[in-house]
């Protein structure tokens, strides 16, 4: 079986990994997105799937847009399959009819729940208690394909992104070799999804983490568990950004949203339901530090303040 695998990001490697450990399966080539900028010293960084790939010595290619890569593809003969694994680029129209068999895509929500790109992190944001994996075949719509199949896995109680990515890529690991054979065997028919229970999530932007609180402590702390590592979750105090990196929640007890209060070297913060109670902050342009440090670094921060006199000439 040949195939052509396309991917980016750390969550996609574990199934190049598997799928190049499998003596049935050939894969001719490994397409990812262009090396980026990283940093503030700009550093030109590869994707973590090209770091894997040139590992395992497989051919790696990173076109530009669209027109490069249907360029690209013209070089290869059809291979059985193209795997598509958190690419970072939705295939045109035309490159979907290029394999013999199907354009498969490993989606990380339960179809037709979240179609778009932040299926994890909208999971997070909502609390849901169980995402999955599906297998779809590609059509010219974004996540609208067929399904092959769902797996399913309960999200924790401390997951975050990180945590709950790293599953979803082991499972599909695990999933895709025997799906690939069923899917060449015919014995894995694609079903059609429920268009009408369709769900849509939207890219993040680092304005997502500001936080607003007039929401909720728990969408608060949900916040946190989708967006650790990235945007983060902060806000402003007398012009200071302070990033929040680890907080519990207290149902229980109430302030004003917003209102920041300090007690026994904790401090506590009013949404509109319950508190937030963090435990570790980072200040801007400051390392990550536990909650009594920052009181005593920052105490400024929290002082009423002063009113000054004008006196007449």
């Amino acid at each position: 079986m040949k195939i052509i695998f396309f991917g980016t990001p750390e969550i996609a490697v574990k199934t190049l990994q598997v799928l190049h450990m499998m003596p049935d399966i050939e894969i001719a080539a490994v397409i990812t997105q262009p090396d980026k900028e990283t940093g503030r010293k700009k550093i030109k960084t590869p994707p973590p799937v090209k770091i894997a790939a040139e590992r395992m010595q497989l051919k790696v290619l990173q076109p530009k847009n669209k027109k490069e890569l249907l360029e690209v593809l013209e070089n290869f003969s059809p291979p059985d399959f193209f795997v598509v694994f958190a690419y970072g680029m939705i295939l045109p129209e035309e490159a979907l009819k290029i394999p013999k068999h199907a354009a498969i895509n490993i989606h990380t929500s339960l179809l037709p729940k979240y179609r778009g790109a932040s299926p994890i992190q909208t999971a997070l944001l909502n609390g849901d208690k169980e995402t999955g994996i599906s297998i779809i075949k590609m059509d010219k719509e974004m996540d609208h394909g067929d399904i092959y199949l769902l797996r399913r896995i309960q999200i924790s109680d401390f997951d975050n992104y990180e945590s709950l990515s790293k599953k979803l890529g082991e499972i599909s690991a695990i999933t895709m070799p025997l799906a690939l054979q069923d899917i060449l065997s015919q014995t894995l028919p694609p079903i059609k999804q429920n268009h009408a229970k369709a769900k849509y999530c939207k890219k993040i932007e680092k304005k997502d983490g500001e936080i607003d609180f007039k929401k909720s402590a728990v969408e608060i702390k949900n916040m946190l568990k989708a967006y650790t590592p990235w945007p983060g979750i902060f806000t402003n105090i007398k012009g200071k950004k302070i990033e929040i990196t680890e907080t519990h929640i207290d149902e229980n007890q109430s302030l004003k949203p917003g209102e920041f209060k300090i007690e026994d070297n904790s401090l506590k913060i009013g949404t509109s339901k319950g508190i937030l109670i963090p435990k570790k902050i980072k200040p801007e342009g400051k390392q990550e530090m536990d909650t009594k440090s920052f009181i005593n670094g920052y105490s400024n921060l929290f002082m009423p303040r002063k009113r000054t006199k004008r006196t007449c000439p």
